[in-house]
């Protein structure tokens, strides 16, 4: 019998369906994972786009809330301003009215002089009416004596002496009536003069209580937008804090997203090899993202703090500072001849916002100088710096007074550096012009023009901190001076300043005209 070659029975129909079965699963699966690859990729990044926009709506409502709040810091600037207005229009008005009692005194008594004076005239005009009643009858009584043929000479003397006497006395009322009526009509003219002052007074009184009133309806005014400004304020603080919790919970959300999506990437990997790759390629994209992202924020922090320590190109810094205030009559003035009632308020804003920005600040204390120099708070103790508490303390301050005389910058200078010895390490000097007085001027130089005095004073000024005041001294380094120079004419004034500084470890900057 032939025998036949049989076919192997590893392979057979039913094996090869089993392998195509088989392949097919794995293709399947493949596919699967591969779309849920890209379907994990794709949530990733739509939770970036998520905390992306969060973080933009965040910083937007941060934004909107600071413009707020400097609006409202704006208002009650100008409600501070407004209230120091009724109050010295108040002194104003209270002024007007002793004035005008004083007027109405003067009237009456001028009235009483007047009624007096009449009263003597009437008196006098009485006494001429009887002397030239008098002069009638001796002139008739001389004229019948005349007549007689038997009078005697001695008489008849005797009554032209009697005459005679009469007419002087006549002549002498006369006068008395001149000088009567003279008085009378300066009484008069100047009692017409007491009632034009008076009705003046009254005039500029009811302008002033109008005025007033005008005031205290603008202050009422104001107050009203401020408490609309706080209530949006409050509305908007709201908002920015829904907002935040939202970004917040969207922060989770995407977290919790990624979270999952770490896990099918994970199961991904462990079955696919070339799907593992692709997607270890994204995370270390999104890693490297990551690690940009937290740089630049890193940067920005780092950028927005040395912004918020400096105040115009100055850096804030010192711990036991001294604030010297010039309060000389030219911080009430826009220039020699012009007044400026912004000017002083603008200068203790500035103190205080200097105040606001020094970070480290942890004791201070205030100079105001003028033609001479006072400690603001007690002998020249240190004070606490306890926050805005501090800066309304200081505020409150230097609004109570009001520039005035020259400007004696040495005595400033001189009063702060006798706090070196505990601790002072930082003086900011706010002022808008050379010293105009001080030492170290001869007898001859007191009749210069003040500019060219203020360049001696301070050529001095500058020696005395040299070789004295700030002299470096071994374990006791020096104290930094920082100048803010107001709107001025002269470019002298901000070489000075400039120089000061310079010559100190210190920053100057100058303010312009408002």
């Amino acid at each position: 019998m032939r025998v036949r070659h049989k076919p192997p029975t590893l392979v057979s129909m039913w094996m090869l369906d089993v392998f195509c079965c088989a392949l097919g699963c794995v293709t399947l699966l493949f596919l699967l994972n591969s779309r849920m690859a890209g379907d994990a990729v794709q949530a990733s990044r739509a939770a970036q786009l998520d905390l992306a926009t969060a973080d933009q709506r965040l910083a937007a409502s941060i934004t909107a809330l600071e413009t707020t709040r400097l609006k409202l810091n704006a208002e009650e600037e100008e409600r501070g301003r407004l209230a120091a207005s009724v109050t010295e229009l108040e002194g104003v008005r209270l002024k007007m009215s002793d004035e005008s009692r004083q007027l109405a005194e003067q009237l009456k008594t001028a009235r009483a002089e007047k009624d007096a004076t009449a009263r003597k005239l009437a008196t006098a005009r009485d006494d001429i009416k009887i002397a030239q009643a008098q002069l009638d009858a001796t002139q008739l009584a001389l004229n019948a004596a005349e007549k007689k043929v038997d009078v005697t000479a001695k008489e008849r003397d005797a009554s032209r002496k009697q005459v005679a006497d009469a007419t002087d006395l006549l002549k002498k009322k006369q006068k008395d009536i001149d000088a009567l009526a003279t008085r009378e009509a300066a009484g008069a003219a100047q009692l017409e003069s007491l009632r034009r002052l008076v009705r003046t007074k009254d005039e500029e009184r009811l302008s002033l209580e109008a005025r007033m009133t005008a005031t205290r309806r603008q202050l009422t005014d104001l107050e009203a937008r401020t408490r609309m400004t706080q209530k949006d304020l409050d509305a908007q603080l709201a908002a920015a804090r829904a907002a935040a919790k939202a970004a917040a919970d969207e922060l989770a959300a995407a977290k919790a997203a990624a979270a999952k999506t770490g896990e099918e990437l994970a199961a991904t990997r462990a079955q696919l090899k070339d799907l593992t790759k692709e997607v270890d390629d994204a995370n270390v994209t999104i890693i490297d993202l990551q690690g940009t992202n937290a740089k630049l924020a890193d940067r920005f922090n780092k950028v927005q703090r040395e912004t918020e320590a400096r105040f115009a190109g100055i850096a804030m810094t010192g711990k036991r500072v001294a604030f010297l205030v010039d309060m000389s009559g030219s911080m009430g003035k826009r220039d020699l001849s012009t007044l400026d009632d912004t000017k002083w308020p603008l200068v203790i804003e500035t103190v205080c916002k200097v105040m606001r920005s020094i970070p480290t600040l942890e004791q201070y204390q205030v100079v105001t100088f003028s033609g001479s120099a006072n400690w603001v708070f007690g002998s020249g103790e240190w004070q606490k710096f306890d926050g805005e508490k501090s800066v309304e303390t200081v505020k409150a301050a230097l609004l109570r007074v009001r520039p005035r005389d020259d400007t004696n910058m040495h005595a400033a200078l001189e009063k702060a550096f006798s706090l070196r010895a505990s601790g002072l390490d930082t003086i900011y000097l706010f002022s808008d012009g050379l010293p105009t007085s001080g030492p170290n001027l001869t007898a001859a130089q007191l009749g210069l023009p003040e500019s060219e005095r203020g360049v001696i004073l301070a050529k001095h000024l500058r020696e005395t901190l040299d070789r004295s005041w700030n002299r470096a001294e071994p374990g006791r380094p020096r104290v930094r001076i920082n100048s803010v120079g107001f709107y001025f004419d002269s470019p002298d004034v901000g070489a000075f300043l400039w120089s000061l500084s310079r010559d100190n470890d210190g920053s100057f900057v100058g303010m312009s005209r408002p």
